[in-house]
Parts: C-alpha cells; sequence; structure tokens
C-alpha cells in the first residue's frame, strides 16, 4: 500500500496546436507486426496518443515512421484513422471490396465521414515485388481501388487515395505510367524520406488535411515539405536524371525548386488523363457532392407542385435552384470561381417520382507554369 501524499501526473505535448479540420478527414492503411493491431481501426489524435495505442517506434517501426510524419508535416494535432493491415496482405487485397477487414472496414469505422486515405505496406523479406522499377502491388492496387472507390462515391460517401509507389528495383526503367491508368480517385505517390523504396504517402496526406480543398499540394506560398531528404529507392531525388519523366507519367512526386531549399511535391497528379487528373479538382468535386447531398436531403419524399402535364414547377424548380446554388457558394467561397444549378422543368416528376439537378462548378486556375520573357530595353514608359 503506498504512503498518504499527493500524486501529480505531468502530461506533454500540451503546446502543440490542434490543426482544424477545413476539408479533410484522413486514414492510413498500413502493415503492423503487433496482432491486436492486424484488422483493427484506432483513432489518434497525435503522435504520442498513436505510441499509446501501440503504434511505437520499437515495435511498429514502418507505421511509426509514417504516423509521425504525418503530425511532423501538420505541425500541430489532428484526428487520424489507422487500420492496421497483415505484411501478407498486398495492398490491392486490402481495397478489395471482398477483403471484410480492408478499406470498406475503416470507411464504415469513420461514419463515412473519411475522405482521404493513404496506404502503404511492408512486405516480408520473402516476399517478391517483381523485377520492374515498381511493385508489381502498385499497378494492382490502382487498378483494384478504382470500383471500390466508385462505389463509395456513389453512395455519396467518395474518397480520394493516395497509394504507396514501392519500389522494386530502382535501376530498371519505369514501364509504368499512372496517367494511363483511368483512376481519378488515386495517386501513386512516388517517393520517400528513407532509402528503402518506400514512399512517403502521409507527407502526401498531411499536406492536403493541412489547407483547403482547393488547394494544390505544392503551393509554394505554404513553403517546403517538413521532410529534410527524399529518395527514390536507394537514390537521393538530385541525383536522378529522370524525375521529370517520372513526374510526367502521372506520378505524384517531389521536386527541388530552383532558388528555394527543401521539397516541394509537384503537380498533383491523379492516375488519369481526364477533368479529375489533378487532385485538387477531384476534392473540389467530392465537397460538392457532400454538400448536394446534405443540401437536399430535407427534400427527400417531399412533395412538390406540378403542371397540368405533371412536370415541375418552375417556381419550385426555381427554388431547389436557389437552395443548393447557395449552399455551394456559402460553403465554397473561396475555392471555386462559380457554380450554376440547373433543373429542367419539363422533366415527368408524377410518373417517374425522380428530380434530375445538374450542377456544374467552375474551379479555379491554377499557375502550374509561369513563363516570363526577359530582355533589355532602351526606354520605360511611364
Amino acid at each position: 500500500m503506498p504512503y498518504p501524499g499527493v500524486n501529480v501526473s505531468v502530461s506533454s505535448n500540451n503546446l502543440m496546436r490542434s490543426v482544424p479540420v477545413l476539408d479533410a478527414v484522413c486514414a492510413l492503411i498500413v502493415t503492423v507486426a503487433t496482432a491486436a493491431l492486424k484488422g483493427a481501426v484506432k483513432q489518434v489524435y497525435s503522435l504520442a496518443d498513436a505510441e499509446q495505442k501501440g503504434f511505437t517506434a520499437l515495435a511498429e517501426p514502418f507505421a511509426h515512421r509514417l504516423i509521425e510524419e504525418f503530425y511532423n508535416e501538420l505541425g500541430g494535432n489532428q484526428r487520424l484513422f489507422i487500420l492496421g493491415t497483415d505484411e501478407a496482405k498486398t495492398m490491392a487485397e486490402v481495397v478489395a471490396a471482398s477483403y471484410a477487414d480492408g478499406i470498406t472496414k475503416l470507411i464504415t469505422a469513420g461514419g463515412g465521414d473519411i475522405n482521404l486515405v493513404a496506404i502503404a505496406r511492408k512486405p516480408a523479406s520473402a516476399y517478391s515485388a517483381g523485377s520492374g522499377f515498381l511493385d508489381a502491388d502498385v499497378a494492382a492496387t490502382v487498378l483494384a481501388s478504382k470500383s471500390v472507390c466508385q462505389s463509395l462515391q456513389a453512395a455519396n460517401k467518395p474518397i480520394r487515395l493516395f497509394i504507396e509507389g514501392r519500389i522494386a528495383d530502382d535501376t530498371a526503367e519505369n514501364d509504368y505510367e499512372p496517367n494511363e491508368a483511368t483512376n481519378n480517385y488515386a495517386a501513386v505517390v512516388l517517393g520517400g524520406t528513407k532509402n528503402d523504396g518506400s514512399a512517403s504517402v502521409t507527407l502526401a496526406l498531411a499536406r492536403a488535411s493541412k489547407y483547403g480543398a482547393h488547394v494544390k499540394l505544392g503551393n509554394g506560398m505554404n513553403g517546403a515539405l517538413s521532410a529534410t531528404q527524399i529518395y527514390i529507392g536507394s537514390d537521393p531525388i538530385e541525383e536522378r536524371l529522370d524525375m521529370e519523366t517520372l513526374h510526367d507519367a502521372g506520378f505524384l512526386t517531389f521536386q527541388k525548386r530552383q532558388g528555394a531549399a527543401g521539397y516541394y511535391f509537384g503537380v498533383d497528379n491523379m492516375c488519369s488523363d481526364d477533368d479529375c487528373k489533378i487532385l485538387a479538382h477531384g476534392r473540389i468535386l467530392d465537397k460538392a457532392q457532400r454538400i448536394a447531398a446534405k443540401a437536399y436531403l430535407p427534400y427527400v419524399e417531399n412533395s412538390l407542385a406540378v403542371n397540368d402535364d405533371g412536370t415541375i414547377n418552375a417556381t419550385d424548380a426555381k427554388h431547389l435552384e436557389d437552395v443548393l446554388k447557395s449552399a455551394i457558394l456559402s460553403q465554397m467561397g473561396g475555392q471555386i470561381s462559380n457554380a450554376a444549378v440547373v433543373i429542367d422543368t419539363n422533366q415527368d416528376i408524377v410518373n417517374t417520382s425522380t428530380l434530375n439537378v445538374q450542377l456544374a462548378v467552375l474551379p479555379l486556375g491554377y499557375t502550374t507554369w509561369i513563363n516570363v520573357t526577359v530582355g533589355l530595353t532602351n526606354e520605360i514608359s511611364a
């Protein structure tokens, strides 16, 4: 029995600010060794909290490093969902809808609020990644994740996915082009803080979480990343001559910018070449979709006045247009250039009980490339 007295516990990390959740609810799917963490979804709010819940540097070095990179880049505390997976499971298997303990379980645990997910894998030492530049699991994951993401979008739970571009052989020539994969829900992150072939997916996750949906990951006004060195396989990116080629192939990767210290993301490439070939466009659409679903929820099973031919009354149509446009502009004001909502008044509401609404969002423009012409002159006008 202890002596009578006063016990005082001293806490730490109280000076870390809580980073407000702007447009992101983040999750990490990562390989773990601890049996109790496999298949379990944990919510953590800081690195210290993650360590208390079993993600220590000693027990879970791979997961701990990614979580640490997330919070270091974030510069504060924020909720992060973590799903632990077994090393025997490939990333493609984990994102498949048929795997009960995979991404479907994660999204369910998040109550449908999760909209950004990073996935990384630390395979067993006996695992064969193939003889190509990338682990064969990467392309398989891009392919497998598309149908799951489409299903989630159909259920008004859209997500965007950061897939680890794990390197199999960094001396081999890359033959995979993500921008030809026709999956604008996913990005392949290439490059990491360790020279072990892994990729720092949580740097992208944190940078996306830190700013609004419309802000590109490589926005120069937000400064350099927290990483002090970036590798592609075993090589620092400064020593590779193919970084622009990899970037142009559609990887979400890193760059050194002339005249600036540190590392930055290049274009936030997704695995497609369509309207949502950049992450910012996809996230804007996802946000607009969630707002639209919420704005119109009170009108489900509601009654509307119709014309003699069963079509919707023009006054009601205009009211519903204004409801959605007002919601979009009020909640996405500085993130888009404009929005338009159109309801065709020729719709037969009586016989179909279905209202079709067209929402068009005009995104912001981005100065990805700036061309400056420099020359001498013998006169400058006032």
